[in-house]
């Protein structure tokens, strides 16, 4: 484990001195505005294609994870979870905490968010190589295909790059989606007030009023 990894998993797991706030929603604030300009982008040329998924994603994954952190340390009413801190200490993801904590591990939100992680890693972690298929869709990405979140031109026979697939705002509105129905789970195991909980929940929904 390097010090700086190190240093992030010190700081869930032991109560230090200085200030700290919630950062969820400056990262769901700035995914919202490239989804704006996503639906903008998206109307001028064929009402799908857009540049801003690849930046808009991985922030909804940081949101999601900040959340967790927010709702697990106590801040919104309802006490400190040391064993959830811990595990987000620890864990390579939060997929693990989700579907154990949260939602049930084959349902169907599990089943979406741990698939818009793989999105994600696709982003940060870029394999610009063949992906072995003639449309160009690596065979674990198959299910957004088969969905029709994805750019493409339509033929099983040669279709865009895999990076150029991902370019696509249908893809950007079920990565909101996703999240908005986890964040929904999470507000609301922690909120020890409701009216607060729903005025919080809003912000997760904001992306619609942008909505194609």
């Amino acid at each position: 484990m390097s010090p700086h990894r190190k240093e992030r998993k010190d700081r869930l797991i032991q109560m230090r001195g200085g200030a700290w706030a919630s950062s969820s929603q400056d990262y769901l604030r700035l995914a919202v505005d490239l989804y704006r300009l996503s639906s903008e982008y998206a109307k001028k040329y064929d009402g799908n294609v857009s540049m801003y998924p690849i930046a808009g994603i991985p922030l909804l994954i940081s949101t999601i994870r900040a959340a967790l952190i927010e709702a697990n340390s106590g801040m919104f009413g309802l006490g400190q979870d040391k064993s959830s801190m811990a595990c987000l200490a620890s864990d390579q993801n939060e997929i693990g905490l989700i579907r154990e904590k949260y939602v049930k591990a084959n349902t169907e939100v599990a089943v979406d968010f741990a698939l818009l992680y793989e999105v994600r890693n696709e982003i940060v972690h870029p394999a610009h190589t063949p992906a072995g298929t003639k449309h160009n869709t690596p065979k674990n990405m198959l299910p957004l295909r088969e969905r029709g979140l994805l750019q493409s031109a339509g033929r099983e026979e040669g279709d865009y790059t895999w990076i150029s697939q991902l370019q696509s705002h249908r893809l950007f509105r079920w990565s909101f989606f996703t999240v908005e129905r986890v964040a929904e789970v999470v507000l609301g195991q922690h909120y020890s007030r409701q009216d607060s909980r729903a005025a919080h929940f809003q912000s997760y929904q904001a992306y619609r009023k942008y909505d194609l």
